[in-house]
Order: C-alpha cells, then structure tokens, then sequence
C-alpha cells in the first residue's frame, strides 16, 4: 500500500556552533559631547515672540514691534503673531541699537 502525504524529507546534520571568545565588556559609557553654548543667555530655540525678545534685548515690547516693522528685527508674522529670530535677536543685541549691551556709552557728553 502507498504512503500517503507529504514525503519524509532527510534529516540534516546539524552543526555544532562554534565557542567564539567574548570581549570583555568595556565599563565606559560612551558620554555625548555637551553642545557649545554662546555666552548670550538666549535659550536654544529658532524663534522667540516679540515679547520674549523685547524683555532680551531690554526694551519695551512696542519699541520690539517698531524694529520688526522697519526690519531691524527678522522674522515671521502669523496672523499677528510675530515670531523673532535667534539670529536676529543676537545681531541686533550686538548693534548700537541696543543700550543695555553696549559697554561704551552712546554719544559723546
């Protein structure tokens, strides 16, 4: 009488593993290098609200507007909320524009 069903398939040898030797494990962690921060105190974020810049920059938050409108300040208005660069804030923090951190007195007395 014939067998029915699937055919026995042959057996396979198996392969005994081979005993690699383990490298001890390292005890350093390796740590992530901390970002270089800039000595401006300005968080790091790409935009800030005008306020947030205003109160950076030391002056009131409508002189803020005034710069962003006459570009003096880049940045994004979004349906009337405007949103200052990081980059702007530091360049224009650097410019005589900004009392608070000139370290020379403005003008000649």
């Amino acid at each position: 009488m014939a067998k029915r069903g699937r055919p026995r398939k042959k057996k396979i040898e198996e392969k005994q593993p081979e005993i690699v030797q383990k490298q001890p494990i390292s005890a350093e962690i390796p740590v992530e290098k901390p970002k270089e921060k800039d000595n401006s105190g300005l968080e790091d974020r790409p935009y800030f609200s005008i306020d947030e810049a205003a109160r950076y920059l030391g002056v009131n938050e409508q002189t803020a507007r005034l710069w962003f409108e006459h570009s003096k300040l880049k940045g994004t208005n979004d349906h009337g909320f405007i949103r200052v660069s990081r980059a702007s804030i530091l360049q224009v923090r650097g410019s005589r524009l900004c009392p608070k951190f000139v370290s020379e007195p403005m003008g000649g007395i």
